[in-house]
């Protein structure tokens, strides 16, 4: 029995033979598909894909932001981790915030600085990572022409394109800010209003400025950005308004190309990049399920959710406690992912009770700041740390990201998350827009993981490959903030475990256990609510509906289906989102 309506949405499935795209946004994912059928591979269309969404969402991603690639080759059958997260400036140091106290509870931040310099302003910006991340991916797998494979994005920005229901929602949202803002109103706000996508043709967003970059990228490569002209600006405009991120600093950056982690799940193998982001505790979380007897348990029954929660739970404890940037900081890699330490965590969830309820009224990521629920050192091979307990950073709730998944025809595939949002941080008449990533360090002191110069921040970003007999069968991700974690996980196990399709196994209903209170989709039956809160859980009742980011991640997803030579495809439903193929 219903007594409330609500959403029963989905998307039709792609099924493809040659080669498959998707992209948050419609007319990135059109440019990707353009790509491969001009004989362009999962690369090329992937890195085309990318550079579109940062004239098409750059409240999503911008070319100053920072990300990560995996990429399957598939005459090799190499997989490699792209790493093009941001840095803190060479500058940057652990005194450079003025932290005010402890930040309100049930917030994002467990720290408050003045005038929020750590999160806007030019003592926010971290080195911009996101076109050298594309340009070196593309210079190392790509096929065609750089200039080629931003064609899409050149003319999607200097001839403007058509706005959708989701940007005009989120400009409008936007619109105190953008109005305060000259260089930005002029695009963003024509007519003195956010743009109109009805009726149709909607009003168009003109990034001239965004175009002329592009194009000298597509001449000159990252150096159009990180050199010359470009970095000369940035490094003036810093100097001008009391930033430390200097020219040296660009002119440093590399993104990092190296081998994923990779871990068992049942037969199969996950890969991730190596990089201080959500990987780690996605494979915690996976190592604690391969000890787990959830088999004959009905999916999505409270009895499967409870041990999901759980195993998410036990990761999220150690995620908050111990990780950070292990260039920098000693991190119990090895003792996190080792079976005999996932093994002790399985050990401790019980399926008649929770056992790892926070009682105060403070989110996980504080509490667990000077309280460590486990002890990873003790299966570790390095030394145990003298002092602090390596602390995490931090991300925005918002979730202000996006994803892209590429097969092609060879079954070269690509996994693609990248962030960054545009916002007062920008050079007017270049183009770039910067991000405030400072904000993923904790801002006061005396800790581990507070901010050091050339310091990678720790972000939830996780595109995921999984691998069977070393060619890839699933490639996913999502946006949605520290969320992306727990939805990936189930995400995978609706297609790993249960067999689903791409598209069903994206459209399912989802809990989110990354806070003190579970999340809970309000379409759950209510004795699954009531029978997960018998158990112990903090539930929290929310709406997924369409909207500018919503209560969960939006992930995507691609499986390869070797035998019938197949290509299959799954979306967000509740966003522009799109799967194409061919």
């Amino acid at each position: 029995m219903v007594l409330r309506s609500h959403w029963k949405a989905n998307k039709a499935e792609v099924v493809a033979e040659n080669g498959v795209v998707t992209a948050m946004q419609p007319q990135a994912a059109e440019a990707g598909l353009a790509i491969l059928k001009q004989g362009g591979n999962a690369v090329d269309a992937a890195v085309a894909i990318g550079f579109c969404n940062i004239v098409l969402e750059p409240y999503m991603a911008v070319i100053g932001g920072m990300g990560y690639m995996l990429i399957h080759l598939a005459e090799t059958g190499q997989t490699i981790g792209v790493d093009f997260n941001g840095r803190a400036p060479r500058q940057a140091h652990a005194g450079m915030y003025d932290v005010l106290g402890p930040a309100p509870p049930g917030g994002i931040n467990v720290f408050r600085t003045r005038d929020d310099a750590n999160v806007s302003g030019a003592l926010s910006i971290t080195v911009p990572a996101t076109c050298a991340g594309f340009c070196t991916a593309h210079e190392h797998y790509g096929r065609l022409s750089l200039a080629q494979v931003l064609e899409p994005a050149i003319g999607l920005a200097a001839d403007g394109f058509e706005t959708n229901w989701h940007t005009t929602l989120y400009v409008a949202n936007r619109m105190e800010a953008l109005q305060n803002d000259p260089y930005m109103a002029a695009m963003w706000l024509p007519n003195g209003r956010p743009p109109r996508n009805y009726p149709k043709p909607a009003e168009r967003i003109v990034q001239r400025d965004l175009g002329e970059l592009l194009r000298r990228i597509a001449r000159h490569g990252a150096a159009a950005m990180y050199a010359g002209e470009v970095a000369d600006a940035i490094d003036a405009w810093m100097r001008d308004h009391g930033g430390v991120l200097t020219k040296q600093d660009l002119a440093d950056y590399q993104p990092i190309l190296g081998s994923p982690l990779t871990q068992d799940f049942r037969g199969r193998t996950l890969a991730c990049v190596a990089t201080p982001s959500g990987a780690v505790t996605n494979m915690e979380t996976f190592r604690i399920l391969n000890h787990l007897a959830f088999d004959d348990l009905e999916h999505n029954s409270a009895a499967y959710l409870h041990l999901v929660i759980e195993a998410a739970r036990h990761a999220f404890a150690d995620r908050f406690r111990y990780l950070g940037d292990w260039e920098h900081t000693p991190v119990p890699l090895q003792g996190l992912l080792s079976p005999e330490y996932t093994q002790q965590l399985a050990r401790q969830i019980t399926p008649l009770r929770s056992q790892t309820v926070i009682e105060e009224q403070e989110e996980p990521w504080s509490y667990y700041l000077d309280r460590a629920l486990h002890d990873p050192w003790a299966f570790d091979p390095g030394p145990r740390p003298d002092g602090v307990i390596p602390e995490p950073a931090l991300a925005a709730e918002a979730g202000h990201t996006t994803h892209i998944n590429v097969v092609d025809k060879d079954r070269n595939a690509v996994s693609c998350t990248h962030t960054g949002v545009f916002g007062p941080v920008h050079l007017d008449n270049t183009g770039v827009y910067l991000t405030g990533g400072m904000a993923w360090f904790i801002p006061l002191p005396g800790h581990p993981n507070s901010v050091a110069g050339w310091k990678r921040p720790m972000n939830n970003m996780c595109p995921v490959m999984v691998l069977q007999d070393g060619r890839p069968v699933v490639c996913q991700g999502a946006p949605g903030a520290r969320k992306i974690m727990h939805r990936g996980v189930q995400v995978l196990l609706n297609m790993l475990q249960h067999g689903m399709s791409p598209q069903d196994a994206v459209a399912a209903l989802t809990v989110d256990a990354s806070g003190r209170e579970v999340l809970v989709d309000s379409r759950f039956p209510d004795n699954v609510v009531e029978e997960l809160r018998s158990l112990g859980h903090a539930v929290k009742i929310v709406e997924e509906e369409p909207g500018m980011t919503g209560n969960f991640a939006r992930p995507s997803a691609v499986t390869i289906d070797y035998d019938r030579g197949l290509l299959r495809t799954g979306v967000d439903v509740f966003r522009p989102s799109l799967a194409l193929g061919y």
